[in-house]
């Protein structure tokens, strides 16, 4: 929980008091006070009617996100009248940390690119907090292919044919999701991993997810050298193929096929808990399997794999599907590469999860303390008028 920290505040407006009695105003002053005071109680007033939030109300985190964005509007205002006002920098970090905690939730339960954002970012901090290795390698470059491809309208661009190489790695790569097709391999995957990373680290935005994984993965992991090496010595191996019945059940699975696997049980289920986005993001297949087989009601799927083969959104006979090569079951995107349309269609309508009575709980557990930051922001404007008619009836 965050909270205002009342003797700092107090601290702070006094500090505030001081240097008020050091400036000169104007009337024009004083009446820029006296409207922001008018809107800040109007506001207040609006909270009051607002909360709590109800399973009833459609869109919660965008209307108490509205009230933020007003607070922070106010803060600003106050900043620029007074630069070094204590209490305002104070306001405007309480200000900012709600922004961010509305953020996460929008991006959980809006759907679209947001979400996608979201999953990745929950992906990556698996991996960050539990470690790296063999295929969890790959997944951590399909991840940043992911993000530089789901953001080519932001990011600079790359050829049309090194975008249609990174799609290979969508389809082929990363745990349990090994295959081959149009002569892509592990020797082909090697062959072209290193200008891909160096492509991509040079164009990133610096705070971008992309630049971040693949900082990661060079710092810490040896990359783009150790990627190579995966792709040359591990692809053919047992432990690269979910098909197969020798797949360990602890293992993991490539990211693209996780979003792919979520992104299908969300149209059709979209009442799910926060628990169970992350178990579609974290969880060794064997949870997986049981899960879709204990949480698909009136059908039946023998294993995950099995439910986005029926509900990738695609007609009969196209989509993911599970071939025979090389003397393994691999799963397959039927055509050349994944389907470019099918990854923009993912991650730019990635289906949303309904809100929870857990997520109202919390969005209503963020809005008290708006209210408190609003009620305090109101308590210092009034101070500062005080003090600012004070000083002009005194000069």
């Amino acid at each position: 929980m965050i909270a205002m920290n009342s003797l700092a505040l107090t601290g702070s407006i006094n500090v505030d008091r001081n240097n008020s009695l050091q400036s000169e105003l104007s009337q024009a002053d004083l009446n820029e006070m006296d409207r922001l005071i008018k809107s800040a109680a109007q506001q207040e007033d609006k909270l009051d009617q607002t909360l709590p939030f109800t399973q009833r109300d459609e869109v919660p985190t965008q209307t108490l996100a509205a009230f933020v964005a007003h607070q922070k509007q106010l803060v600003l205002s106050m900043v620029s009248q007074n630069p070094e006002s204590a209490i305002a920098l104070a306001l405007a970090g309480s200000i900012e940390a709600y922004g961010k905690q509305l953020t996460v939730l929008q991006g959980w339960t809006n759907g679209g690119l947001p979400m996608f954002e979201s999953a990745m970012k929950v992906m990556f901090e698996g991996f960050l907090k539990d470690g790296v290795t063999g295929s969890e390698l790959e997944d951590l470059f399909q991840l940043a292919i992911m993000d530089y491809i789901s953001h080519s309208a932001d990011y600079p661009g790359l050829s049309q044919g090194m975008i249609d190489q990174m799609l290979h790695y969508l389809e082929s790569t990363g745990s349990g999701s090994h295959g081959y097709h149009e002569g892509w391999d592990g020797a082909q995957f090697a062959a072209n991993s290193t200008a891909i990373f160096n492509a991509m680290l040079a164009n990133a935005p610096s705070g971008s997810l992309c630049h971040e994984v693949l900082t990661y993965m060079k710092d810490t992991q040896g990359a783009p050298t150790s990627l190579v090496a995966q792709y040359q010595n591990n692809f053919d191996k047992n432990g690269g193929f979910i098909g197969d019945p020798s797949y360990p059940s602890d293992a993991g699975m490539s990211p693209m096929l996780r979003m792919a696997l979520m992104a299908a049980y969300l149209e059709k289920y979209p009442d799910v808990k926060q628990e169970t986005i992350e178990m579609f993001l974290t969880a060794p297949v064997g949870e997986l399997n049981a899960f879709i087989v204990n949480n698909t009601p009136g059908e039946t799927y023998t294993s995950a794999m099995d439910f986005l083969f029926k509900n990738d959104g695609q007609a009969s006979g196209g989509g993911w599907r599970e071939v025979d090569q090389n003397g393994h079951k691999v799963i397959d995107w039927y055509g050349t590469g994944l389907d470019a349309n099918y990854f923009k269609e993912i991650y730019s309508d990635f289906p949303p999860r309904a809100l929870t009575d857990e997520d109202i709980k919390e969005i209503n557990r963020i809005g008290d303390q708006v209210k408190m930051l609003q009620q305090t922001l109101k308590y210092w404007l009034q101070i500062c008028r005080d003090e600012q008619l004070a000083v002009a009836r005194n000069i």
